[in-house]
């Protein structure tokens, strides 16, 4: 009887271990989405900015040069 007690506590051990590698595993995947996300909200976010500043810069030359004109 006391192997089999042995043996099931080795059994335990090793699906702790095992929940553990999986556990890493999923905090690591879940991590880099976030990060993925964010990255990606990021350069949205610039793309963004630029077409503004952009836009507001065209509207800028093209008002200076009409009144250069008159």
């Amino acid at each position: 009887m006391a192997s089999e007690e042995d043996s099931s506590r080795g059994v335990r051990r090793w699906l702790r271990v095992g929940q553990l590698i999986v556990d890493a595993i999923a905090v690591w995947l879940a991590v880099g989405l976030i990060f993925a996300t964010l990255r990606l909200a990021l350069a949205f976010a610039g793309y963004v900015i630029v077409a503004f500043l952009a836009y507001q810069l065209g509207k800028w030359v093209g008002r200076s040069s009409k009144n250069d004109e008159n």
